[in-house]
């Protein structure tokens, strides 16, 4: 696996990452400010693409791109994290089976 940083700037992150050597994603994560009880927040919306039609196929392979990336920084378990998706917001998150 290997995940290659496209541009950074302070409201948007794009990546490339590669899996088993052959099925690549455009991964991106888009931040904003957002208010909430108890102040101010950030809120993300992160997107994963494949570039190929064996996608379909990927048990979750996008949603855990996105996870994985969360997890390995820690930002699931921070306080007053919330995920906020599903089935039909993520084709494949019902069978994703993510490693972090």
């Amino acid at each position: 696996v290997l995940l290659q940083l496209v541009t950074a700037t302070p409201l948007v992150i794009k990546a490339n990452h590669t899996s088993d050597g052959v099925q690549m994603q455009n991964v991106t994560f888009s931040f904003s400010d957002t208010i909430l009880t108890g102040g101010c927040r950030v809120s993300v919306s992160a997107e994963s693409m494949s570039l190929g039609f064996t996608s379909l196929l990927d048990d979750g392979l996008n949603y855990c791109n996105l996870y994985n990336l969360l997890a390995a920084s820690g930002l699931t378990s921070a306080p007053g994290f919330m995920e906020m998706t599903n089935e039909w917001a993520c084709m494949g998150y019902g069978l994703a089976k993510c490693k972090a």
